[in-house]
């Protein structure tokens, strides 16, 4: 197997080395908490401090997908959150990244979370062209609270190098409902076509 030398210009995962540079040449920008965690292969993300938290109603026997009335959440501000079972939260991110034009990530939760039984997910792919916190969704799979922490490391971003630019990042995309976004931002679905 022939793999490409550090001098070719290739797509692939970011090694600290490669993320560095990115964010030195601005193909990624970062901004909102300092310092900067940077790993083998990844920069960990920080809880930021407000929460949306998933409301029944009581009037709505279902979320319904066309009606925005039916997705209830409320939102709160906070500095210790207590997670409890059988309940969905959305936080997000202290940083605010951009991507550049041939950078693209992906959002994991930190394994030593998921060893509490705390489900820390995100829609999982951040599209060339994007900016702004990332909204995560939490759920506790335990029968026993989790408390988090404003600031704490909560997840972790993968960059990936596209093999050549994109033509439509998501921020000249028609449809970019979450571009820019700087607190947990709720569903949009409502607003497909």
């Amino acid at each position: 197997m022939n793999l490409p030398n550090n001098n070719q210009s290739s797509g692939g995962v970011l090694s600290n080395i490669d993320i560095e540079k990115a964010i030195k040449d601005k193909e990624i920008k970062i901004k909102g908490f300092r310092p900067i965690y940077i790993g083998s292969s990844s920069i960990d993300l920080h809880l930021g401090n407000r929460v949306n938290i998933l409301m029944l109603d009581g009037k709505h026997w279902a979320m319904d997908t066309r009606d925005k009335k039916t997705l209830i959440f409320k939102e709160y501000r906070f500095k210790r959150l207590v997670i409890y079972p059988d309940k969905f939260y959305l936080v997000s991110t202290k940083e605010s990244i951009t991507f550049g034009n041939s950078i693209t990530g992906f959002l994991q939760g930190r394994s030593s979370l998921a060893r509490l039984g705390l489900n820390v997910h995100c829609a999982g792919f951040f599209d060339v062209g994007f900016s702004g916190t990332a909204t995560l969704e939490l759920t506790n799979f335990t029968k026993k609270p989790i408390i988090l922490y404003e600031g704490m490391r909560i997840c972790q971003m993968v960059f990936v190098k596209t093999i050549s630019p994109s033509s439509i990042p998501y921020y000249k995309k028609k449809d970019a409902k979450y571009n820019k976004q700087i607190n947990p931002e709720k569903s949009k679905i409502y607003e497909d076509k």
